[in-house]
């Protein structure tokens, strides 16, 4: 809620404020998300290997998720997957 005692913003402080809040929004994409997908591509490693330790064959785990046999092998072998 709005302080209802500041005075209404000034056209240029207005409009630099919103130029700072798009380039929040532009580092929250890019460097929050870079770590995002990071974890989330850890996370679809862990469940990879767990699914291939119970019988799930490297091939059907490369068709169904759509990754190569070469990058399931990366990740099944616990090395850092590049994505």
């Amino acid at each position: 809620m709005a302080n209802p005692t500041a005075p209404d913003p000034q056209p240029f402080t207005l409009w630099t404020g919103r130029a700072l809040l798009r380039w929040a929004v532009l580092l929250q994409r890019t460097v929050a998300g870079h770590d995002r997908r990071r974890a989330l591509v850890a996370r679809r490693n862990t469940a990879m290997r767990a699914a291939y330790e119970r019988g799930v064959n490297r091939e059907t785990i490369a068709r169904t998720i759509g990754l190569s046999q070469a990058r399931v092998g990366e990740a099944l072998r616990g090395e850092p997957t590049v994505e």
